[in-house]
């Protein structure tokens, strides 16, 4: 394994980002708006933090974070300091588990969600009202969206499983 840092696989997750954005803040918040719009990015740090460990997950984290403080954030810092705690953690969680298995990375999304949407309740709370009590909060939101993103990574994390496997996240462009 180099140690070399390139700036190649950051493109590619900054462009995928991008496009995850677009397709979060478009499409699906306007087909699911009765219903919780999924954070797809959420879901890719997590899967490629575990799938690259904690040192290369919080870069992606902090990456795919400002981007979303860019397109969405109330503040520029909130989503950044969320996805790098989680992606972190996710990378640290991924030492003791195989990297082939999809109930590690399930887990982590569910647990992640959860550390996710508290840090991002409480840096709301510590600048503006949050409307929802804690406990109203962790059932009708944060609950029900970590058991969201649980079955999204089901269908996600083998799809960059096996984008990573096939260098697809590492192209060369000679």
């Amino acid at each position: 394994m180099e140690n070399k840092f390139t700036i190649t696989p950051y493109l590619v997750i900054t462009f995928l980002s991008v496009i995850i954005l677009v397709i979060q803040g478009s499409f699906l918040s306007f087909y699911l708006r009765n219903w919780m719009v999924p954070d797809l990015l959420l879901i890719m740090v997590i899967c490629l933090s575990f799938l690259w460990g904690e040192k290369k997950g919080l870069a992606v984290g902090l990456l795919t974070g400002l981007l979303q403080d860019i397109f969405f954030g109330p503040a520029l810092g909130f989503f950044a300091l969320s996805k790098m705690t989680v992606a972190y953690l996710a990378g640290l969680v991924s030492r003791e588990i195989y990297k082939d298995q999809i109930i590690g990375p399930m887990l982590a999304a569910f647990f992640g969600t959860m550390v996710h949407e508290l840090i991002v309740y409480f840096l709301v709370g510590l600048f503006w009202v949050n409307e929802l009590g804690l406990y109203l909060a962790v059932e009708r939101l944060f609950l029900p969206r970590a058991i969201y993103h649980f079955i999204l990574t089901l269908l996600i994390y083998p799809l960059i499983y096996r984008a990573e496997l096939k260098k697809m996240f590492y192209p060369s462009f000679k």
